[in-house]
């Protein structure tokens, strides 16, 4: 039977399963979709009202209920429809391949069903990744699109150890370190998998291994599909208005992923929630109305001015910790300096011995080096890098995300070997020219 027929099928067969679960307000209705053959759950209110809003929800058995604070001011003015993907919650569960692309499927199957013309899109976690690939492939759907503490965006060698501890997969306890992700590759499930040459995608298109690897379970083959979505050709595509909401002590997607997505989109956004973690819409339902509302009704709100910068000449710290730099500096020195933030700077020459750095929003070099590491550990994102040699590194370990590097002699070189995490950023040198996104050993002979 073809995919026509089976939409009819299901048109037919709607029937009203309530249930003292579903989300207060809300129809629920179960239907037989055709991308993963099982039945699942759709939650319908305000159907009156023109304007159609989609809410998709993250990983974790709620399902649809995760949004059960926002359906009822919803659907005040929006005909809402809420799911229980496939997998979770009420809907049909099986060792199934859930992947973001899948899950855009079967978004598209219940948005012909159920909504009248373009529609709001929101996605949470991630139901965020779903929410952006179905952006990307059916743009003409979406009037406007709400994504919430969104993993994936990130390489997956940069995922928080929360995340991946979060999918219950025998990998390291929360609360490691932010730098840790570059040096915990050989003790994940990742690194693992890879040195047992499999392929990830086989693991996932593939039932047998599916169930050996992953156990079947449809959290862990959900969560292990965004660890793995490559999303560096999708964000580009991506041109309707955006709303990135993210919870500041977020720990399983680092707000940093928040700002890095932000600043990927064409027509973007970013809200942040003081004292929310990965579930704002739960944990403070009415400041996550106060970021969601006013995009809903208005759009994007105007983007703020630039500050000035200060202009502050040299600095240099010598073992001290936790010290915050911004404004305009000619150089930044660094010596056996711990949880050093650089921050909306611009920096001539900085300076890393022994140190560990995080830089946000900065624009870095612009002479011989720009950046010059020995023993250190930087995590980076947003901004640029540039120089003669953009990047000198002696044993150090480099995070980047979303910065620009431009060597005019080379992008880094590494007379000690070195590593680096590159996610959705540009590289520019003799011998590495584009959009990167990977991990790469840097070593003297080899330099990018």
């Amino acid at each position: 039977m073809g995919f026509a027929g089976m939409v009819a099928i299901a048109a037919a067969a709607a029937p009203s399963d309530t249930s003292d679960d579903d989300p207060a307000g809300a129809r629920a209705i179960r239907i037989e979709e055709p991308v993963f053959k099982g039945h699942a759950y759709v939650y319908e209110a305000g159907k009156e009202h023109a304007r159609s809003i989609l809410l998709v929800h993250g990983l974790g058995d709620e399902g649809a209920r995760d949004y059960r604070h926002q359906i009822p001011w919803l659907a005040q003015s929006f005909h809402v429809i809420a799911v229980d993907l496939p997998g979770f919650a009420r809907s049909a569960k099986s060792n199934a391949p859930y992947t973001p692309g899948n899950y855009a499927a079967f978004l598209k199957f219940v948005a012909d069903r159920f909504v009248r013309g373009p529609f709001v899109l929101v996605g949470h976690s991630m139901g965020g990744v779903v929410a952006l690939r179905y952006a990307a492939l059916h743009p003409n759907d979406v009037e406007r699109l709400v994504v919430v503490d969104t993993p994936g965006i990130l390489y997956r060698y940069a995922l928080s150890s929360n995340y991946i501890s979060r999918l219950g997969l025998d990998f390291l306890p929360s609360g490691l370190d932010p730098f840790a992700p570059l040096t915990r590759l050989a003790r994940t499930l990742l690194g693992r998998v890879e040195r047992s040459n499999f392929d990830l995608e086989i693991i996932l298109s593939t039932g047998i291994l599916r169930e050996k690897v992953l156990g079947g379970d449809p959290n862990r083959i959900a969560g292990l599909a965004v660890a793995l979505e490559d999303m560096s050709k999708v964000l580009p595509g991506i041109k309707v208005e955006t709303l990135v909401i993210w919870g500041r002590e977020d720990k399983i997607a680092q707000p940093r992923t928040g700002r890095l997505l932000a600043g990927k989109l064409a027509r973007s956004q970013l809200v942040v929630i003081d004292e929310a973690g990965h579930e704002p819409m739960l944990e403070t339902p009415e400041r996550f109305r106060a970021a969601l509302e006013p995009f809903l009704e208005n759009g994007l709100a105007p983007p703020p001015r630039a500050a000035e910068m200060r202009k502050q000449g040299k600095a240099r710290c010598e073992n001290r910790r936790n010290l915050v730099y911004e404004g305009e500096y000619d150089t930044i020195v660094l010596n056996g300096c711990k949880g050093i933030r650089i921050s909306n700077a611009r920096v001539r020459e900085l300076r890393i011995e022994a140190s560990t750095v995080t830089i946000d929003n900065s624009a870095i070099g612009g002479g011989e080096v720009g950046l010059y590491a020995r023993g250190a550990t930087i995590e980076m994102t947003g901004g640029r890098i540039e120089g003669e040699v953009a990047i000198m590194a002696f044993g150090s370990r480099f995070d980047l995300a979303g910065v620009e590097v431009v060597g005019r002699e080379a992008a880094m070189q590494a007379p000690e070997a070195s590593s680096v995490v590159f996610s959705l950023c540009r590289v520019r040198s003799p011998h590495t020219n584009g959009n990167v996104h990977g991990y790469y050993a840097v070593v003297e002979d080899k330099p990018l």
